[in-house]
C-alpha cells in the first residue's frame, strides 16, 4: 500500500488510473477504523482493480477545538487494518494540504 499526502500525489495517481480506464473504489473515512469501515473496503477491493481509502479528520466539522483534540488518533494501527485488506493508496494529507 502506497501512502499518498497531498492532493498533488493523488490527482497524479486518480489521473494515471482514469487514463488507462482502471476501475477506482474510494472509502473516505475519518480514521479510527472499525469493522465497517473493513467492510467497506473489503466491498471495495473486491468490486475494482485499485482502492483508495482516505483517512481526514476535518477540523472545520468540529465546533469545538476540545472536541478535535479528543478525536481518537489511531494511524499506526489504521495502516495495519488497511494493509491486510489489499488497499492500493492510503490518501492521508493534513489539514494544511486540504
Amino acid at each position: 500500500m502506497k501512502v499518498l499526502t497531498n492532493t498533488k500525489e493523488l490527482q497524479q495517481i486518480t489521473n494515471l488510473l482514469k487514463a488507462k480506464k482502471i476501475a477506482v473504489g474510494f472509502v473516505p473515512t475519518m480514521g479510527a477504523l472499525h469493522q465497517g469501515h473493513i467492510s467497506l473496503v473489503e466491498k471495495s477491493t473486491a468490486e475494482n482493480k485499485v482502492t483508495i481509502v482516505s483517512i481526514f479528520v476535518n477540523p472545520t466539522q468540529f465546533d469545538k477545538a476540545e472536541d478535535l483534540e479528543k478525536y481518537p488518533k489511531t494511524i499506526e494501527s489504521d495502516i495495519v487494518l488497511l494493509q491486510n485488506t489489499n488497499c492500493d493508496y492510503l490518501f492521508l494529507p493534513s489539514a494544511a494540504n486540504i
